[in-house]
């Protein structure tokens, strides 16, 4: 039953996440650039953090350009997010034709351990009367540690083996009462009530090959390693 209501909470969460659009309210002049973007490329985005809800909006206009004629500009992927975030477009399709607008919006929730300087980048495609020309637009992104409760690494904590394949072993020279095992997409996939033990073990043979964050809470902090299921 729990099972059952666990992944019914995490497909109803991935659905929400797919069906998210940003609203478009241009803000920017494309003069004789062809477009436009607000923020403006190399523009900090405001900083995320770790373990929290996170979303941001960058608002794309077309003009035209007096080098070439503007058919539209396609959006063919945003790469250099941390692991947590993802991007949706709107238009959905990513193709905002010319004299119009559109937007990205960024959403997710930054994992633990994700904290650091990341360059987020829109890989796009201007189609043109003389052709497609390929373009990049970035913006810094900082994550910063988590809010709260504090996060720690603490060399005394091991986890074994890593990588796991069925078991995780994990002990320490303190006691924890929760532990909580995440994905890359900052989704929790375990919740491990450790009963204030000092050592614990975790079935883990059900999740999928990857790298995973462990994090185990004793009260007072939270301790986070990372390991991979082989």
């Amino acid at each position: 039953m729990k099972k059952t209501l666990l992944l019914s909470a995490l497909l109803i969460s991935s659905l929400s996440q797919l069906n998210a659009q940003c609203a478009i309210t241009p803000g920017c002049s494309t003069a004789t650039n062809g477009y436009c973007t607000t923020p403006a490329a190399a523009t900090p985005l405001p900083n995320a953090s770790e373990l929290t809800p996170y979303n941001t909006v960058i608002q794309v206009s077309i003009g035209t350009s007096t080098v070439a004629t503007i058919y539209d500009f396609t959006i063919t992927s945003f790469t250099g997010l941390p692991a947590g975030l993802s991007y949706s477009t709107n238009p959905t399709n990513g193709v905002i034709p010319a004299n119009s607008n559109g937007c990205i919006l960024i959403a997710g929730t930054p994992t633990a351990g994700s904290a650091g300087s990341y360059t987020a980048t829109a890989n796009i495609t201007a189609n043109t009367n003389f052709g497609p020309f390929p373009s990049t637009a970035t913006w810094p992104l900082t994550v910063t540690g988590g809010v709260g409760i504090k996060s720690y690494s603490i060399a005394n904590m091991i986890i074994a083996p890593n990588p796991a394949t069925s078991e995780l072993i994990i002990s320490a020279d303190f006691h924890f009462a929760k532990i909580q095992i995440i994905d890359a997409l900052g989704k929790i996939v375990i919740s491990h009530d450790a009963n204030y033990a000092s050592q614990t073990i975790i079935d883990v043979h059900n999740l999928s090959k990857g790298v995973y964050f462990l994090q185990a809470n004793d009260g007072s902090k939270l301790i986070t390693r990372k390991f991979i299921k082989d």
